[in-house]
């Protein structure tokens, strides 16, 4: 959707994590969600603070997003599959870092928090979180994670703009499933459950009408 995430030298911690699971794609899938729940825990465990989770895996703290995650499944080349999860955190920026189209949704930690935040500190404590999230991926037992989704989602309970090839819909989103799908309530009543794509939150990253 030519969206963008500035990283400044020296502002921000950068990551890529490359895993190996012997597990079938669908339930790769599931990192997605377990990716910004680990970043919400390391943020807290440093900062004392928790961020919010826009759907899929946002994080986001006073209406702005804090965090950028990308995560792809590719081959190894030897018929295995690897998931590669890439994670931006805006640390140290000034709003003067960010050009005007992105300061506008972004923000960072210290700027947030006015204070300065410890980057190998959050890298720890990120990598701790991530490494316990994805030995709960392998063995199957997400509840935990499952209840502090939907507690930490934002989007629950507000009114969201669905956004896809076929044009824009407006939806009420009402619950998070199993496999971290979110569940939306449409204007005719009826309700499906949304996998993939741009779910914008009213009054977030300034969807406001």
């Amino acid at each position: 959707m030519d969206r963008i995430f500035q990283s400044p030298k020296g502002k921000g911690l950068y990551l890529t994590v490359l895993l190996r699971p012997q597990l079938p794609p669908e339930r790769l899938a599931q990192m997605t969600a377990l990716a910004g729940m680990a970043v919400c825990g390391a943020v807290e465990r440093v900062c004392g603070v928790r961020p919010g989770l826009k759907w899929p895996n946002d994080p986001v703290l006073n209406g702005k997003k804090v965090c950028g995650i990308l995560t792809e499944l590719v081959t190894d080349g030897k018929g295995g599959l690897c998931l590669v999860v890439g994670i931006g955190i805006n640390v140290a920026q000034r709003l003067e870092d960010f050009t005007p189209e992105v300061a506008e949704m972004a923000a960072s930690l210290e700027m947030i928090l006015e204070k300065p935040v410890s980057r190998p500190a959050l890298a720890a404590a990120l990598l701790e979180e991530l490494d316990r999230s994805y030995e709960a991926l392998k063995q199957g037992d997400l509840e935990e994670y499952r209840t502090c989704y939907r507690r930490d989602c934002v989007n629950l309970g507000r009114p969201v703009r669905l956004m896809g090839p076929g044009g824009q819909e407006e939806a009420r989103a009402v619950d998070i499933d199993r496999d971290f799908g979110l569940v939306v309530r449409t204007p005719d009543g009826a309700e499906k459950t949304i996998r993939s794509g741009e779910v914008s939150v009213r009054g977030l990253y300034g969807y406001a009408e």
